[in-house]
């Protein structure tokens, strides 16, 4: 029998590998943790949240990415909260949500960069992670635009190394219609919640076709996480909360 989930007291890992076809050898076993959609208020607890960090340190993993939607409220409130990822022992990047658009991006960008957790939004980077070189590409969420952030996405794309393995964080799973021939060979996203409280789940995904799961569409494969937290209502059922841990293979 399905249980209704309420509220910040799941630690939901989930183990998942991921085989891309053009993994080199040499980034087989690295390992990575998304945390989405956390949406995070001044209600939830620093305890918890602690827990939540050491529970990922036990699982060693190389990179630690959030995508998107870690906020609810203005960032300003939410300082003790959002320092605490400050003591993930990986290296730790973001992108923001939707909801992060909304409540503001710029304090929430202050208070996470001055805790080791470096915004990607629009941005591409190399780097080396068990001595191998991997590319991470991140884009802001496509309502940016209320906020007057610009996406440029094709050149961005175009700026993508294709000999370096290549991951993606989106907020939202339709930006893999974006990639076109750009070398992504993963994409992580978030934003449906799996459609949160069933049977909600059949509006959401007239509006998502990629709703929870693992996809592939030409060379990229697409996860789309369950994410941690809720919107509106506390609760879920049916659509679990999740933290996925990849191991690539």
């Amino acid at each position: 029998m399905d249980k209704i989930q309420r509220g910040f007291k799941y630690f939901p890992f989930k183990t998942i590998a991921l085989h891309p076809q053009t993994l080199d050898d040499s980034l087989q076993g690295i390992k990575i943790i998304q945390l989405s959609d956390l949406h995070l208020h001044p209600r939830v607890s620093l305890s918890y949240l602690q827990s939540l960090v050491a529970q990922i340190n036990a699982r060693c993993p190389d990179l630690v990415v959030f995508t998107g939607d870690v906020i609810e409220c203005n960032a300003s409130k939410l300082k003790k909260q959002l320092e605490i990822f400050k003591n993930i022992d990986a290296l730790t990047y973001y992108v923001t949500g939707n909801h992060d658009i909304f409540y503001g991006t710029k304090k929430l960008q202050k208070i996470l960069e001055e805790n080791d957790i470096l915004c990607l939004d629009n941005r591409r980077i190399h780097l080396k992670i068990r001595g191998q070189l991997l590319q991470l590409i991140g884009v802001s969420d496509r309502y940016s635009f209320l906020r007057g952030h610009k996406r440029a996405l094709n050149e961005l794309f175009s700026t993508i190394d294709k000999n370096v393995f290549t991951i993606l964080l989106a907020h939202q799973p339709k930006d893999i219609e974006h990639i076109k021939d750009a070398r992504v060979d993963i994409q992580l996203s978030g934003h449906t919640h799996g459609g949160q409280i069933f049977p909600f789940t059949y509006l959401v995904k007239m509006f998502q076709p990629y709703l929870s799961g693992l996809y592939k569409k030409n060379k990229t494969l697409l996860y789309v996480t369950n994410g941690l937290g809720y919107w509106g209502i506390g609760l879920r059922y049916k659509a679990n909360s999740e933290i996925p841990v990849f191991t690539l293979s």
